[in-house]
């Protein structure tokens, strides 16, 4: 069964209880009031009746008449006619023989209700005051309209019960099916998300429970999609950076082994020798630049970096000095300029940094060219930039620059070792600093690469 519909039986079953219940207990005070001014009213005419008859045989007897058994007949007769007009029987009894009158004996000053062929009455009785407290007169009335008009008043709620029955169920079924409508909302948003419309959003206005319930849910919806959405790009690229790898060291494993066979072959000289031993040698160089490089890849998303103050003269020679044997073989001279002092980071990694970018210029460069290397404060933050004015990048090759293994001339990058793997590293290294990157690049003009640190005085780094 469903929520709504349960619901809805239970709200049912609880209304027409406490309806019956409450229109019950009405009904029977409503019944037991009427019923109490009935017999007040009995009790008054009663009382009226007596005194007037008290009143009656005092004056026939101040005349001089003896009040004897047909006086009584005849006093009693009168009042007995002029009453039954109202539909009121009187009885007139005298020590226990009744004077006047039908029906049963009534004794003392009780109160009773009697259903006869005559239907429902009321029967009261009470004594004459003194000198006539032998005489009993007894009061009887019918109340038949009072039970008709709660026979009529019950037909009445039953009638009611039967049209209101319906009624309230149309009216519950509309106002649960209103209620329970953002949870619909909700099931059938969970069930498309399940199906893999991670997109998919609950659209509620509401500024109750269930609006909260539905802001949650799309919350939760979108950190699941976020989620989904990076694992997918994770796997994307772990799956790239596999293929890419597999080609990267089908080259080099090849060569090598073709070489070692070639080493195995008789009859070769000393210089074929030492030229297939070089090849080896070479690529054995390259797959260990690889390896390194993709150390340093796993190194950098695994583990937090301890910011320091960085001296940016001593930072600069200190790269300068790992880089002068290959600026020395290229012929290419490295100008450093800083007009800053500090700057805020880890010393090793901006030193990788710098490295891979000037390793990346030196290969983009031609001979007698020049490689600018210049630190500078802009809008409170510390820029390092490498600048070369070789071959420079087209504006597709700057997009994918940042990706593993990718080569702007992957012919020239072989050839001096490279694995593409540069400036995916400084990518990390940047991410690491939460530093902005900024790559420009324009074909035969040159290529720029800048890096937006804080500065060593900056409170939120500290």
């Amino acid at each position: 069964m469903r929520f709504w519909q349960k619901t809805l039986l239970v709200v049912m079953i609880l209304f027409i209880v406490a309806l019956d219940l409450s229109v019950g207990m009405i009904m029977n005070k409503s019944w037991q009031l009427n019923r109490q001014r009935e017999v007040q009213r009995s009790d008054n005419e009663l009382a009226l009746i007596a005194n007037n008859i008290y009143e009656n045989l005092n004056s026939i007897k101040s005349r001089g008449m003896v009040v004897g058994d047909n006086v009584l007949l005849d006093v009693a007769r009168s009042y007995a006619e002029y009453y039954r007009r109202q539909k009121i029987d009187l009885q007139l009894w005298d020590r226990g023989q009744r004077i006047y009158g039908r029906g049963g004996a009534a004794a003392g000053n009780e109160t009773g209700d009697r259903a006869g062929q005559e239907g429902h009455q009321i029967e009261r009785s009470s004594k004459l005051p003194a000198p006539y407290d032998h005489l009993i007169l007894v009061y009887s009335r019918s109340i038949e309209d009072l039970y008709a008009s709660q026979r009529e008043l019950n037909r009445y709620i039953v009638f009611i019960q039967l049209i209101a029955g319906p009624l309230l169920a149309a009216a519950l079924y509309m106002l649960i099916r209103q209620i329970t409508r953002p949870l619909r909302q909700l099931s059938r948003t969970t069930q498309t998300i399940a199906e893999g419309k991670y997109g998919e959003r609950v659209a509620l206005k509401n500024k109750d429970e269930f609006g909260e319930l539905a802001q949650h849910f799309n919350q939760m919806a979108s950190a699941v999609e976020s989620h989904v959405v990076d694992l997918s790009v994770m796997a994307e690229e772990k799956q790239r950076i596999v293929d890419n790898l597999a080609h990267e060291l089908r080259t080099p494993l090849t060569s090598m082994q073709g070489f070692a066979q070639y080493l195995n072959a008789a009859h070769i000289g000393e210089e074929e020798r030492i030229t297939a031993s070089g090849y080896i040698w070479s690529e054995t160089m390259r797959l260990k630049n690889l390896v390194f490089k993709l150390l340093d890849l796993s190194t950098l998303r695994r583990q937090s970096i301890e910011m320091t103050c960085i001296q940016v003269d001593e930072l600069f020679e200190s790269v300068r000095l790992m880089e002068q044997g290959n600026l020395e073989q290229a012929r290419i001279h490295l100008f450093m300029h800083t007009s800053t002092a500090n700057v805020w980071g880890d010393p090793d990694l901006l030193a990788s940094y710098l490295v891979n970018c000037i390793d990346n210029a030196i290969h983009a460069s031609h001979e007698d060219s020049e490689i600018r290397l210049l630190a500078y404060e802009q809008d409170a933050q510390v820029v390092l930039e490498v600048r070369d004015f070789g071959r420079g990048m087209s504006p597709k090759q700057v997009k994918q620059a940042f990706e593993p293994f990718y080569r702007a001339d992957p012919a020239r990058s072989r050839e001096h070792g490279g694995a593409g793997l540069g400036l995916s590293i400084c990518r990390q290294i940047a991410e690491a600093h939460q530093a902005k990157l900024l790559l420009e690049s324009e074909e035969n003009r040159g290529t720029r690469m800048r890096i937006f640190l804080q500065l060593h005085n900056n409170e939120v780094h500290t």
